[in-house]
């Protein structure tokens, strides 16, 4: 019996999965549980639907990403810090001051989370970073530290 899940089941199925199970399981657990209701035509046409649809919605927010990424890449973002009398800096830069730079100069609010440094930037000079953008997709960028003055 085919069947369409309305609810999440752990290990079984997600919602608006379409699946093939035994009448006697579909019937006296899945239906009478809600977690599924019988497949008929025009639910499995509108769970088709759906699923195009959920997938040129994805299709054109990767396009978005990949467009974001090409452009965080192409800028060198500056961080200013306060430094000591040899040049060294006090507390190091963070994701989170990372984070403050790109929203500052794109407008493009992260998360510290998203931000991956090698470790915390002690040294003035240009350093990389990794941007989680999400679906898969990083972009690395260049950050300038320079002293404030």
């Amino acid at each position: 019996m085919k069947v369409v899940f309305i609810k999440d089941l752990s290990g079984v199925a997600k919602k608006g999965e379409l699946k093939d199970v035994n009448d006697g399981y579909a019937k006296n657990f899945l239906i009478a549980k809600g977690f599924a209701k019988t497949a008929t035509p025009e639910i499995q046409a509108k769970i088709a639907k759906e699923s195009k649809e959920a997938e040129a919605k994805k299709q054109k927010e990767a396009g978005r990403l990949r467009t974001l990424k090409t452009e965080l890449e192409k800028q060198i973002f500056t961080i200013k810090v306060k430094v000591g009398d040899k040049g060294q800096i006090f507390s190091g830069v963070h994701e989170k001051d990372v984070a403050a730079a790109i929203q500052s100069e794109m407008q493009l609010l992260l998360e510290k989370k998203q931000i991956k440094l090698t470790g915390i930037i002690k040294l003035l000079g240009e350093h990389k970073a990794n941007i989680k953008l999400g679906q898969n997709i990083e972009a690395g960028i260049r950050l300038s530290v320079e002293a404030e003055n």
